[in-house]
């Protein structure tokens, strides 16, 4: 997954914030990062009412220079389309990118499905310009899976034994790593906060990574970040055994900021969901493959913001009771 001021549920976020300049293929620029209608001197070449630069901001990358490398791609399309530079923010949690948000450090932010749920009712204003997907004519659905590491914790062979369990979660305010792991328990009569000892892991790669060094002993992630921990962080797969899997969960939106001209962000949405996509980037000569695209940008493509449905976590809020859900 790459997925609101609100310090009454979250407190003030550390915001780890980067100004950092597009990649050498965009050419040279040195924006400011506070501002939505970050423009240069010459203005906007495809259209004089929108601005030069824009902010994206994500959850979960290392750093900002990782995250601003698995953008090239859409950074050469946005150039290319709508004469917009990316800069980026990346954030310690996703209260930080809602902050971020609300404050107007970013405009784009890419999020996950309970995180948009919180900032949309928190009263940001913003725009679902398209929903992330890992392959072609997909809707960007994904799961939220439970782990456990097998070699340290035998026993442990189905979420009914998690209870008074060591657990990891990712962020209060993620999906996969919080708010579907916290309705998989109650429906085993294991109360999310008090029938485990939580632990906030920060994302959905750190939980089974913790899980898997024997910090926690067991964990919640999904099935799109899990196999990293294997391909990235060279963890023995047999190190992690899911042991839970969760109904589907609507894939993770890219929002853009009401700020932006509403001609702007139907633009986004249609290059997003029209160009954002491996084949076309390949065709542009932006990366070598649909491997190669894929592997840099970490999925891909984007689809309509139809796709996705987001009562669902209106509705899983409503049995949980989560105190992120109270806004």
């Amino acid at each position: 997954m790459r997925a609101f001021p609100k310090s009454k549920l979250f407190g003030v976020a550390v915001l780890s914030l980067v100004a950092a300049m597009t990649v050498a293929a965009c050419g040279s620029s040195n924006p400011s990062n506070s501002n939505t209608n970050t423009t240069s001197s010459s203005g906007n070449k495809v259209h004089p009412g929108w601005p030069t630069t824009l902010v994206f901001g994500s959850v979960g990358e290392d750093d900002a220079t990782t995250l601003l490398q698995s953008l090239a791609p859409l950074q050469d399309l946005l150039k290319a389309k709508l004469g917009i530079h990316l800069t980026v923010v990346v954030g310690t949690s996703y209260a930080s990118m809602i902050e971020a948000q609300a404050s107007g450090k970013a405009q784009l932010i890419e999020y996950g499905p309970f995180s948009y749920w919180i900032a949309e009712h928190q009263g940001i204003k913003l725009q679902n310009v398209g929903v992330v997907i890992n392959a072609p004519n997909t809707t960007g659905a994904y799961y939220s899976v439970g782990v456990v590491n097998p070699k340290l914790n035998p026993g442990i062979t189905s979420i009914k034994d998690f209870k008074g369990k060591k657990t990891c979660y990712s962020d209060p305010a993620s999906t996969s790593g919080y708010l579907y792991p916290s309705y998989g328990l109650l429906s085993v009569g294991i109360n999310p906060n008090t029938g485990v000892t939580p632990v906030f892991a920060g994302s959905d790669t750190t939980a089974p990574l913790d899980v898997a060094k024997g910090s926690c002993q067991v964990g919640f992630s999904n099935n799109l970040d899990l196999p990293l921990i294997f391909t990235q962080n060279h963890i023995p797969h047999s190190d992690i055994k899911i042991v839970w899997t969760s109904q589907s969960i609507p894939g993770s939106p890219v929002a853009a900021s009401d700020s932006l001209p509403a001609s702007l962000r139907s633009a986004l949405e249609n290059v997003l969901v029209t160009d954002g996509n491996a084949a076309y980037f390949v065709a542009h000569h932006y990366c070598s493959s649909i491997a190669d695209c894929e592997n840099i940008t970490g999925q891909y493509g984007f689809a309509p913001p139809s796709v996705a449905n987001y009562a669902a976590i209106a509705q899983i809020c409503a049995i949980t009771k989560s105190p992120s859900c109270k806004v």
